[in-house]
């Protein structure tokens, strides 16, 4: 008798009957504390980590330090809507005359047929610069102490040379110091614009320190001069640059207008939703960037809408979903010699070909619904891309060996492996 009040039909049967609704709210009331739980311990972690650093030492990172803490919201909290900032801060430039001018007599961003392999070499070269370690080390203690022609190879040199790969051909156009400045300062203020508006956190003002001192490392190696010695001055240079030319010019239309193609390819045409695709991103332009473009301001109830849908993502990513298992970018990890991008724009450049006939179909599908404007192929390099050969066609077999020696130069160490000249070679 005494184990048959014990057995568990017993236990359960002297539990309170629970309704359906008390249940589910129980339930909720559960997932919630988990969502909770999780949802904040990467940032909580690295926190921990720098923030003592940073509070006594007066703001004091360095610049792989910075990515580090960078990686916190770029490759697990809000990658997506940060990878976004980036791409609008890329189109923001295109409002400056001199910019859109330059951009039109090279006709990289005002035809069709190079404006998207422009925009995916141009992600791909920024993505790099973000995830791959700045120092070429993963652990920026040993490369402090390992510099010089006979040091180490660097374990992960890929940032460098995408770095040194945009030098180059930087340097095959004229470029105003000023340009350059607007440019690396908006990538800072992009990020820390779009997180407050529409991120589902803001950025600590830890992480907005750290971005600062991500992106001016990256202008030294750029080479651009007057970097803001600080963020706030960053702003500051940003807001008066923009009063003095953003200015209204044809050619800032035309360029804008050929990236929103390509950008917006997947929209289909169907039901007006390209149409209503390209007044929602109208609509989330500020004033002055929007008339320098040339373009009608936008109905308000495209930017209440916009707002909305925001900010109902923010509040079910913040409350209700469990937080990334694993980082999101367009740059993969590991040594391949040929690397493919993780993602792919309207016209699929570097996607490799479907070796399955099932996955043949599926990209054919992709093609005729509208998501690609063609099958992946060689044309669009679906063998893979080296950094050291990004670019205009017209410049991918210039300058591998300069690259090269300039990427060594910014990390301080030999470039090896598969990623040096040798390893192409090889490939």
């Amino acid at each position: 008798m005494p184990d048959r009040l014990f057995s568990p039909g017993a236990v359960l049967a002297r539990l309170p009957h629970l309704s359906p609704l008390t249940t589910a709210i129980g339930g909720l009331a559960v997932w919630l504390l988990i969502v909770r739980a999780l949802r904040w311990r990467r940032y909580n972690a690295i926190h921990r980590k720098y923030g003592p650093k940073w509070n006594n030492g007066l703001g004091v990172l360095d610049p792989q330090e910075a990515q580090e803490i960078m990686h916190t919201s770029t490759f697990y909290d809000m990658p997506t809507l940060l990878y976004y900032a980036l791409s609008f801060s890329l189109f923001k430039t295109y409002a400056i005359p001199s910019i859109s001018k330059l951009l039109v007599a090279t006709k990289e961003l005002s035809t069709k047929g190079n404006v998207s392999r422009r925009l995916s070499d141009t992600e791909l070269l920024i993505s790099t610069w973000y995830i791959c370690p700045i120092s070429g080390f993963s652990d920026p203690a040993f490369h402090l102490t390992n510099k010089g022609p006979n040091a180490k190879p660097a374990d992960d040199p890929r940032a460098n040379i995408a770095l040194a790969r945009a030098n180059w051909l930087h340097s095959k156009y004229k470029i105003s110091n000023s340009d350059f400045l607007y440019t690396l300062c908006l990538f800072v203020t992009g990020s820390i614009y779009w997180s407050d508006l529409y991120g589902w956190r803001s950025l600590s003002a830890l992480e907005k320190h750290a971005f600062y001192v991500f992106w001016a490392e990256v202008g030294r190696r750029m080479n651009i001069k007057d970097i803001p010695d600080s963020l706030e001055a960053m702003l500051a240079y940003s807001k008066q640059y923009e009063d003095t030319y953003m200015v209204p010019m044809e050619s800032n239309r035309d360029v804008s207008t050929y990236s929103l193609d390509e950008l917006l390819g997947p929209v289909p045409e169907a039901f007006g939703l390209k149409s209503l695709a390209t007044k929602a991103v109208l609509s989330v332009l500020d004033n002055i960037t929007r008339e320098a473009m040339m373009y009608e301001k936008q109905p308000w109830i495209i930017r209440a809408a916009v707002d909305t849908v925001m900010a109902f993502v923010a509040f079910v990513q913040r409350f209700l979903l469990l937080p990334r298992y694993s980082g999101h970018s367009l740059v993969e990890y590991g040594p391949p010699r040929n690397v493919k991008p993780g993602e792919y724009c309207a016209r699929p450049w570097y996607k490799p070909q479907s070796s399955s006939t099932a996955g043949y179909y599926f990209d054919m599908l992709l093609v005729k619904i509208g998501y690609y404007l063609e099958m992946p192929s060689t044309q669009l390099k679906s063998g893979g891309y080296r950094l050291e050969e990004m670019g205009p066609e017209k410049f991918e077999n210039d300058g591998h060996e300069e690259v090269m020696r300039n990427a060594a130069k910014l990390q301080g160490c030999p470039v090896t492996g598969p990623w040096s000249s040798e390893g192409r070679k090889s490939a």
